[in-house]
């Protein structure tokens, strides 16, 4: 297949990038060229993806049977899109997220039908608004959406919150400092090691069966926050002691931290992955939490660069939990 994917450089689509070159189809990558170098075998494209004229620039009159926008982040992206695509690709990926669901959630079992509205969160209400232009498009551009949630890889261990990098929450474990626990810290959580969630994307590329319908791509695993901050101070060798603190106390001290905690973070959530499963018989996510994080340590410690502090988020949860052992 020719698939042309924008972006390439990030932590999903590095391991799509991976993915769709291991398969052997024919992959262009459309982004600025501002980023890290693409591997061997990738046609690159330099321009903006969020410019209609740079993007029909740079596409020239190339045609697609596939392409991934990981970069439309709201109606008039996509809408854009469907302007310049149409009839030139057979089928047009939107990467939308799983933050999209409805919060509070209804249940916490959640599939495609799952109902959407995230009141916390503009960038969930942004790929609502993109979900539904591309639905709304009177075109012959098929589409399918992919919807992942809290996927990582090797360069990073996710964290429930942060301000620059996360890393800075699992330095304090190192350093045997405690770290801020949103709530009791026993709602369930999802994390997606990206190479699982490239295998369920690019076995939808093509797809008949996948046209016009919304998928999510995630693990099956999932866990508390406790035994998420457990395994990864039991990886790294640091010192663990949690401060629990409500979800919406956190946001109303910090009002940015609301998308993050009640939009997202805060809530019991499991996904049911039979519909990826049914449509891409070779997804069957193999990194556990505790193996992807045992992976990612693994590269922070060969790259200790990448291991910044970040001095907002410290200020904030030492001021955080000065406050809460104030009030006993």
């Amino acid at each position: 297949m020719r698939i042309l994917l924008t972006g390439g450089t990030g932590t999903i689509s590095r391991a799509v990038v991976s993915r769709i070159l291991a398969e052997g189809h024919d992959l262009t990558v459309l982004n600025r060229g501002n980023r890290e170098p693409l591997p061997d075998g990738v046609r690159h494209l330099t321009g903006d993806a969020r410019s209609e004229a740079g993007l029909a620039d740079a596409l020239g009159d190339a045609e697609f049977d596939a392409v991934v926008q990981f970069l439309a982040y709201d109606a008039a992206d996509v809408e854009r899109d469907v302007r310049v695509f149409s009839g030139r690709a057979g089928q047009y990926v939107l990467i939308s997220s799983c933050s999209t669901y409805l919060k509070p959630l209804p249940h916490h079992v959640v599939t495609e039908a799952s109902p959407q509205g995230n009141p916390y969160s503009p960038y969930a209400r942004g790929k609502i608004a993109a979900e539904e232009a591309l639905r709304d498009a009177a075109s012959d551009l098929a589409w399918t959406i992919v919807r992942p949630s809290h996927t990582y890889g090797e360069r990073m261990i996710p964290t429930n919150f942060h301000f620059g990098n996360p890393w800075a929450a699992w330095q304090r474990v190192l350093d045997g400092r405690p770290v801020v626990m949103h709530g009791d810290g026993e709602s369930l959580w999802t994390f997606t090691w990206n190479e699982d969630f490239a295998v369920g994307l690019v076995g939808l590329l093509g797809h008949p069966d996948a046209l016009g319908r919304a998928v999510h791509i995630t693990s099956d695993e999932s866990i508390t926050w406790n035994k998420a901050f457990r395994t990864v101070a039991d990886v790294i060798g640091g010192s663990l002691e949690t401060v629990p603190v409500p979800s919406a106390t956190l946001g109303a001290l910090r009002p940015d931290l609301e998308a993050a905690l009640l939009g997202d973070k805060a809530s019991t959530i499991v996904f049911d992955t039979s519909l990826v499963r049914s449509l891409v018989p070779a997804f069957d996510p193999q990194v556990t939490w505790a193996r992807g994080v045992e992976r990612a340590w693994a590269w922070l410690q060969a790259h200790p660069d990448a291991r910044r502090p970040d001095p907002a988020y410290d200020a904030f949860c030492d001021d955080v939990i000065a406050r809460v052992r104030a009030w006993g």
